[in-house]
């Protein structure tokens, strides 16, 4: 069931992308560009949300600005932050899928639960272990979280 829904998420997100490029920033309700746009108010929370920026609490050398971002273990092994996504439902539901690379072995990390707002205030029930989103903040468009990596912590930052 959850692979199923995966999926649908992919394809909806897929198809969220393509509408959005279509609208090129027009009001579906007016002919011409509407002199007004509208983004929304900051507290639409649901929405897709793709990863920005990953950045290390722990013992791991590297790092920088952006993605994709580096990071190096004691050992030399190197984890690699490529790209990823997180989905906040309208329902209560999270879904977080993060492309990384690990001493050169792609790989796609999985998170999912639910999760709460208060204020700003982000609380995420995580259904596993590793990856696993904890706490964070949303302000406008942009959420910074706490998450470990492998046991390892690191903040991310998403924006819609």
């Amino acid at each position: 069931m959850h692979t199923t829904l995966r999926s649908a998420t992919r394809l909806l997100l897929g198809l969220t992308v393509v509408a959005a490029a279509a609208c090129g920033g027009e009001d579906g309700g007016s002919i011409g560009p509407n002199p007004n746009p509208d983004p929304g108010p900051a507290s639409e929370i649901p929405a897709s949300y793709a990863l920005t920026q990953v950045r290390t609490l722990g013992n791991l050398g590297g790092g920088g600005s952006g993605l994709p971002v580096t990071f190096t273990d004691g050992s030399g092994d190197q984890l690699v932050f490529l790209s990823g996504t997180l989905i906040l439902g309208s329902d209560g539901s999270f879904d977080m899928k993060v492309q990384v690379t690990f001493k050169g072995n792609p790989s796609e990390l999985t998170d999912y639960g639910t999760y709460s707002e208060s204020g700003g205030a982000l609380s995420f029930q995580s259904q596993k272990s590793s990856p696993r989103l904890s706490t964070g903040t949303i302000s406008g468009n942009k959420i910074t979280a706490n998450s470990q990596f492998g046991g390892i912590p690191f903040e991310i930052d998403a924006e819609r």
